[in-house]
């Protein structure tokens, strides 16, 4: 049986978890090439929004969807009729795609369904938030059980090499994030061939060792090497062999044996994410407050919580305008934010703009030292969560925020306290 002949939700879920025991089981022998399962997590809108109609979201994108029950659909692409997933709303507002595609397939196919409609985004684990779930498993997991980082902070916005002339930045790749560790880095040399690849500071690396030892000696090596607070994949381990691979853009790899056990994590990853949204929520609505805000002749009353991002060290200017430039005068760009920057002088801007998810009005005072956001009541939280995701990933690692009157990874630590689902399901 495939996925296409499935009529029921356990026959679809007995599928899955027949196909994760049988690429254990290829792994482990060093053979066959098949997909592993993954899963991409995505956000609509607040729980007091109307959901939106993700059958015509879907149709819109050239697929659509077959329901199975309430909450469980197969993904039909209409092009080639071809059944390529499976659609799971967990939660309302977190609706997950399961799929045995390749990788090369389906990271294109969500980036083109999460950009044709304001209503979806991606979830965004930045690397606060990664270190607060890292400390989750260290707590509840047994020290001898192994764990997976992989810190990725790619200074896209840096100066390269000045023989080379300046370019934008693709927003087509957003860092290794296949079935393989080191499949991504052979396949770019391979793509620029004897091309001049431009030096930048890019920082990969990846740690594989058992959970007590991650938790004595992390805080030591980031005390010498900002980058390793950027952790842009996670491994939870497994009840059994393997583990599940977390990314920093709401993807995961079921690296297990079992597909029930690499769901239930992804139920554990989005209550934390639904917590620290919700509480993101709370804290800037409740901090809004009024604000007269004055460029050049010009001045703005401005209601809203301001969020506030501290670089670690001032940004160098080239890296300042080639982040502003690719950011504000792109239709697609990482950051999701559209706008028109006001320039105050060479490291400082305003930027009256919009939200690209849900179309929220949005003001920005970015300079070479920090970013301040004042987010209007109603505003998603996840707006709050991807601005700093992509400034750790691109921008600056050691960023310091505050959301409102709290810390940032306060937020975080005060929403990753729900260990009894956790407990319950590893």
């Amino acid at each position: 049986m495939n996925l296409a002949d499935v009529t029921t939700r356990q026959e679809a879920l007995d599928l899955l978890e027949g196909y994760a025991e049988e690429r254990q089981r290829e792994l482990s022998e060093f053979s066959g090439r098949r997909p592993l399962v993954k899963s991409y997590m995505l956000e609509t809108v607040p729980q007091d929004r109307k959901q939106p109609d993700l059958d015509q979201i879907l149709l819109r994108a050239g697929s659509e969807l077959q329901p199975l029950d309430e909450t469980l659909s197969k993904i039909r692409n209409m092009q080639d009729g071809k059944t390529i997933g499976l659609l799971e709303r967990l939660f309302p507002r977190f609706p997950v795609i399961y799929t045995c595609e390749e990788t090369r397939v389906m990271d294109p196919w969500v980036n083109n369904l999460v950009q044709s409609s304001p209503t979806l985004d991606r979830l965004w684990l930045s690397g606060i938030a990664f270190e607060q779930l890292l400390g989750t498993v260290m707590k509840l997991c047994p020290g001898h059980r192994y764990g997976r980082l992989v810190f990725r902070h790619s200074n896209i916005f840096g100066p390269t090499d000045a023989s080379v002339p300046p370019s934008l930045p693709s927003d087509d790749d957003d860092g290794p994030e296949d079935d393989t560790a080191d499949e991504n880095d052979e396949r770019d040399l391979m793509a620029n061939g004897d091309n001049y690849i431009p030096e930048r500071r890019d920082t990969r690396f990846e740690m594989i060792d058992r959970l007590n030892v991650l938790e004595q000696k992390l805080p030591q090596m980031r005390d010498l090497y900002t980058p390793l607070h950027a952790i842009s994949q996670l491994r939870f381990p497994a009840r059994g062999p393997g583990g599940h691979d977390f990314f920093y853009h709401g993807k995961a790899t079921n690296r297990s044996d079992s597909f029930a056990d690499h769901r239930q994590h992804i139920r554990f990853v989005l209550k934390v994410y639904s917590n620290a949204t919700e509480q993101t929520e709370a804290t800037t609505w409740r901090s809004a407050e009024s604000s007269r805000v004055r460029t050049g002749s010009e001045t703005r009353l401005l209601i809203g919580a301001p969020v506030l991002l501290k670089f670690g060290e001032a940004l160098p200017l080239e890296t300042f305008q080639k982040f502003i430039t690719s950011t504000f005068r792109r239709k697609a760009n990482k950051f999701r934010l559209w706008g028109n920057p006001i320039e105050l002088g060479p490291s400082k801007v305003h930027v009256y703009g919009l939200d690209r998810h849900l179309w929220q009005p949005i003001f920005l005072e970015i300079t070479d030292r920090h970013i301040v956001a004042i987010i209007p009541p109603g505003t998603c939280g996840n707006t709050v969560h991807r601005l700093v995701t992509n400034v750790q990933q691109f921008l600056d690692p050691g960023v310091k925020v505050w959301v409102g009157d709290q810390k940032y990874e306060d937020v975080i630590r005060t929403s990753s306290n729900v260990g009894g689902i956790y407990e319950e399901h590893s």
